[in-house]
Parts: structure tokens; sequence; C-alpha cells
């Protein structure tokens, strides 16, 4: 009997701790992901808070399962309750969003209630959009998604889109300026027509307009926009490339930037070795030296001990032998004024240290050369 019941309350535990699993899968959904789009993850009334940035207000909306971010110009909430509690609406073609709650040092929050609006809702199903959520016609309001933008894709080219690709330019908050900057640039650098899904696409990785143009500018006319992402993913700036040019570097490429990126070599890091003289290092070389553990400081101690004209090579072969400047100036405080750096390197490589000779001297073989040194270490002594 005691067993039946020990068995029972295990399965018990088993059960209970798949229902929390899945609850916690549940309550971690965002809107952004496909599964939302059914519209259960809906907070309606739900709660918001916000920050005003001088001409924009950026406001978060959200509840128990939800949250997703938008921002209105500041105009646009019209007059804002202050330092005490009161009620603002927000007008789109989607619906209504009344919003309760109050204002202080460009800080709000309260509850909000979104009301759809019926006939619009009517023109996207007779445009051919059915089964829309009350989710999806929420975010058609936050992204604006109004007739004026179906009327600018349709006078562009985009007709007969997808409820998936609305979804796309609803959820990843592809707006009208941000679709129209899109397109005016690929009509300025001659890309062509653009599928929508390439442009949510890039928007989702932040390339955006002002990127690809700035790179043109910069002279990568040939840029194409998976390259352009490629870019972005790896983190390489329009601040960086254009630090490089400004020293010397007129005919880099974007590879090359992008190597330098991902081998932790910045813009600091060149410039620091160009004002100590090493102007004609190649991007390569400053990816070796940071691949090889080379810095800055390894090389200017080399040359504080006197060794001025090491070069960028040098400097890497003796980090990767394991000479440092400290361990070659312990040798010269032992009286070996004028070791090279080649034999430091031998060295290192034998294994001879200042601690051993001095344990040698200390047996009695004092004067000894440091060759001499090299042979008794490898002698096993």
């Amino acid at each position: 009997m005691k067993r039946n019941l020990t068995f029972l309350c295990l399965m018990a535990i088993a059960i209970l701790a798949g229902n929390c699993a899945i609850a916690q899968q549940n309550t971690s959904s965002s809107s952004n992901d496909d599964d939302s789009f059914n519209g259960n993850f809906v907070d309606n009334p739900g709660v918001w808070s916000a920050v005003i940035y001088g001409e924009k207000t950026h406001i978060q909306f959200g509840g128990y399962h939800w949250n997703s971010g938008t921002s209105f110009m500041t105009g646009e909430l019209g007059p804002l309750p202050v330092d005490k509690p009161g009620t603002f609406t927000v007008k789109r073609d989607a619906g209504t969003v009344t919003f309760n709650g109050t204002f202080s040092n460009d800080r709000g929050h309260g509850t909000y209630a979104y009301t759809e609006d019926a006939s619009f809702k009517a023109y996207l199903t007779q445009a051919g959009f059915h089964d829309i959520t009350e989710e999806l016609m929420l975010h058609l309001f936050f992204t604006n998604i109004n007739k004026k933008y179906f009327d600018y894709m349709k006078g562009n080219g985009y007709e007969g889109i997808t409820l998936s690709e609305l979804k796309d330019l609803a959820y990843h908050d592809v707006n009208y300026d941000v679709f129209s900057r899109y397109l005016e640039l690929f009509k300025k650098e001659g890309f062509g027509k653009v599928s929508l899904g390439q442009i949510v696409e890039l928007r989702d990785h932040g390339v955006s307009p002002g990127f690809i143009g700035s790179l043109h500018e910069l002279g990568y006319k040939t840029l194409s926009l998976d390259k352009a992402q490629e870019l972005v993913d790896h983190g390489v700036s329009i601040d960086f490339i254009r630090e490089l040019q400004s020293m010397g570097y007129k005919d880099l490429s974007l590879d090359d930037a992008q190597e330098l990126v991902d081998h932790g070599v910045s813009a600091g890091f060149i410039r620091e070795f160009h004002e100590m003289g090493y102007k004609d290092m190649t991007p390569a070389a400053a990816r070796e030296l940071v691949d090889h553990g080379v810095t800055v400081q390894f090389v200017r101690e080399f040359q504080r001990i006197g060794y001025k004209d090491i070069s960028l090579e040098r400097a890497t072969e003796l980090a990767d032998h394991g000479v440092n400047p400290a361990f070659v100036n312990r040798f010269k405080e032992l009286g070996f004024a004028d070791i090279s750096l080649r034999k430091a390197e031998e060295l290192a490589d034998h294994g001879v240290t200042t601690e051993f000779i001095k344990k040698m001297q200390d047996k009695g073989l004092k004067n000894l050369s440091l060759d001499e040194y090299i042979r008794l270490r490898d002698a096993g002594m």
C-alpha cells in the first residue's frame, strides 16, 4: 500500500511539473512570435508605460502574457494628463486607443483600452484578408497601416499581398515612413522591386536605408542588400569604416572590414599602432596581432627596454613563444644587457628562465653564456 501511495505521489508531482512548464512557456510568448497571431495573447484592456523624447513618445503596451511597444509623434497624443490622472485618445484607421493615467517628468503610465474600427476591418475583408484577429488589428494600429498605406503599396507594385505578409509588416513595425524610405533607396540605387519579405528581414536585422545609403556614399557602389544585412549582423558600423578610411584605408573591402570586427580589431587599436609609427599595417596584420594577443602596450614596452625597431611580425612571433617584455627585462637585470630577441625566444623555447640561471649560479656555475645555460637545461639540470 505504501509503495502504491509513493507511486501516485510521484505521478502527481510529474504532472504538476509538466503543467508548470507549459504555463511558463505560454506566459513567455511575445507578440512577435508566430504563435501569437491567433489573438490569444492580447490583454485588452491592458497597461501602458511611456517615455517622452521631444517630438516622439514611446509607449509600451502589455499585460500578463503580452507586450509590444511603438512610438508616436507627441503631438498625435494631444494634451497629456500631467501630475494628475486623466484621459487622452489616439484615433487611427485601425481603431482608437483610450489611455487612462498620468505623466510626470516626461514619463507616464496607466491603463488603456483598444476599440477596433469596424469599417476598416470590413475594408480589409473586402481586400481579401480574412480571420483578422484583435491582436493583428491592434498592431495595424501601432504601425499605422491604413488606407493611405495600402494605396502607396499598390502605387509601387505591391498588390495582392497575403495575410502573412500583412502580419509581418505590422509586427515588425514597417510603417509608412520606413517603407517609403526603403522604396526611395531601392529606386535611387537601382535595386529594383524588392520583395516584402526581404524588406521585413532588412528591418528586422536593423539594416536601415540610411545605413545602405551611407555605404554607397563611402564608395561601395556595388553593395548588395544581402551583404548590407551581413555587415549589420556582424556589427560593422558606418563610423568604423569611415574612421578606417580616414587613416588611409581607402580601398578597404567590406569583407576586410567584417573580418576585422569578427576578430575584435577596433579602429582605436589600429590608430594607436599608427601613432607608434606602424602606418603601413595592413588589415590582415591587424587581425594577426589581435589573434596572437599582441597589444599596443606589449610593443610599447619592448620599445621602452631598448628594442626600438621591433617589427609587428617579430612581436607576433615573440608572443607565440611566450616571450614578453618582462621576460626579456629580467635577463637584462641579471646582467645580459645585450640579449637579442632571437636569443630570448630560444631561451623560452628551452625553458630557461632567470630563476633557473640563479639556481645554477648558486651552485657555482657562474659567468656562463646564455648558450651554456641552455645546454645545462637541455641536459636536465
